[in-house]
């Protein structure tokens, strides 16, 4: 069981089993399952299958292992178990770490990147910028990437911040959000594979973001770029982000478009967030439940996206879906998307009803993955003097759900699909 308080609330039984559709998502993304189950290695051949996609180990010089992201450590750990010391070296940037012998492991900072992340970089680049065609560089690419693996050009890390940071309180998508990341940072947007050239490029991707883009993913730094610099600057003008930043002027780079530095790099998507979708599914069928896919690449205004989730609710149906959502920040509390769905819901649940939207990293912008909400929470506040419009407009979910013991807590997962939810209607 993922969801660490789930004995807090089972003794609801709508609301228990909601908990255990939510925590099926969780099992299926644990990204050393997913690699046990979609690598396959032979030892005595040397050969790696993935896919469909065939590499003949033995015949790399040098074969480097590197992850960044959210779930870059478990999966790294996964690959060193299946490969072993067929691995010469390797790297992994993650919020979590520990010790994988000839891989060297750095914990960095998210959602904002620091100086940390950047020195990590840059060590990490140091492992691929002299190989040659005869080298094999697998990349673990995951959610979270686009802050751990960061290398600006001709901006600080602070100033960086800065501007996703108004993108973010503006609520730009993330695929606005990445576009702009890709054009000032010398590692996105495919100058990772640039930088690997002429050596073969093995990327496995998590994805985390709705449509799931390969290109979007962690700013898609082994991926052809399809966006321009333009692009870039008007997103940044769409957003007013220059004048909110105080910047005169932003240096946006353009992205490598030379086919040559794409010719031997293979992208693979490994895991999505449809994984979680599909998981829910078949527990909310072995409980009994009738069941409906909302989405599995939602996205818009967490409110809003609540307010259409409630309207598609039906008697007797379990609603499930998955993507990620936007918040405008006005206020100076604290809450993720995932919380400020669950507070939105209030104006719509009815007494036959839970709902549960979950962050699939665990961390909803807060240490809670999420948070339950059904009219039982509706009650609580009323008695507690809360109201929903009230912590809405501060940006303060977490602590109307702190206060009325709704939170919903996984700890760091080790995995980031995006977003996911689940609707029970009785």
């Amino acid at each position: 069981m993922r969801i660490t308080n789930f004995d807090h609330f089972k003794i609801d039984p709508l609301r228990k089993q909601a908990l255990l559709i939510a925590d099926a998502a969780y099992t299926a993304i644990d990204p050393e399952l997913v690699i046990a189950e979609q690598v396959d290695y032979d030892e005595k051949s040397t050969v790696l299958k993935i896919q469909g996609n065939t590499f003949k180990l033995k015949d790399y010089k040098k074969i480097t292992c590197i992850g960044f992201g959210k779930a870059a450590f478990l999966s790294v750990k996964a690959l060193q178990q299946k490969l072993g010391k067929i691995i010469s070296c390797g790297f992994v940037i993650d919020l979590v770490g520990g010790d994988l012998g000839n891989i060297t492991c750095k914990i960095g900072t998210h959602p904002f990147p620091t100086e940390v992340n950047v020195a990590a970089t840059l060590e990490l680049l140091k492992l691929v910028e002299n190989s040659d065609k005869d080298d094999l560089v697998i990349f673990v690419v995951s959610g979270g990437g686009s802050s751990l693996l960061c290398y600006p050009n001709d901006i600080t890390c602070d100033i960086e911040t800065n501007i996703v940071t108004q993108l973010t309180k503006q609520g730009a998508s993330i695929q606005e959000l990445n576009t702009v990341r890709k054009h000032i940072s010398k590692v996105k947007g495919g100058n990772l594979a640039k930088l690997c050239y002429p050596a073969t490029v093995l990327s496995l991707i998590l994805s985390d973001v709705p449509g799931n883009d390969l290109g979007i993913v962690s700013s898609g730094p082994t991926v052809k770029d399809t966006t321009t610099s333009g692009d870039a600057a008007a997103v940044l003008k769409q957003y007013n982000i220059l004048e909110l930043c105080n910047m005169p002027s932003c240096s946006l780079i353009e992205t490598p478009k030379e086919d040559k530095y794409f010719e031997k790099v293979h992208n693979i998507l490994l895991l999505s967030p449809e994984y979680a979708v599909e998981a829910m599914r078949l527990a909310a069928i072995d409980l009994g439940w009738k069941t409906q896919i909302y989405s599995s690449q939602y996205q818009g205004n967490a409110t809003e996206v609540t307010r259409d989730i409630f309207k598609q609710a039906k008697p007797n149906m379990c609603l499930i879906g998955a993507g990620e959502s936007t918040v405008q920040i006005k206020g100076h509390g604290l809450e993720g998307r995932c919380q400020v769905m669950a507070l939105s819901a209030l104006e719509y649940i009815q007494p036959d009803q839970v709902f549960l939207p979950l962050a699939s990293d665990g961390f909803d912008h807060s240490d809670a993955a999420g948070a339950i909400v059904d009219t039982q929470t509706k009650v609580k506040a009323d008695k507690l003097g809360l109201t929903a419009e009230h912590y809405l407009e501060n940006n303060d979910s977490y602590h109307f759900f702190e206060a009325t013991e709704d939170l919903v807590f996984t700890g760091k997962t080790g995995s980031n699909v995006s977003d996911f939810f689940v609707l029970l209607t009785n």
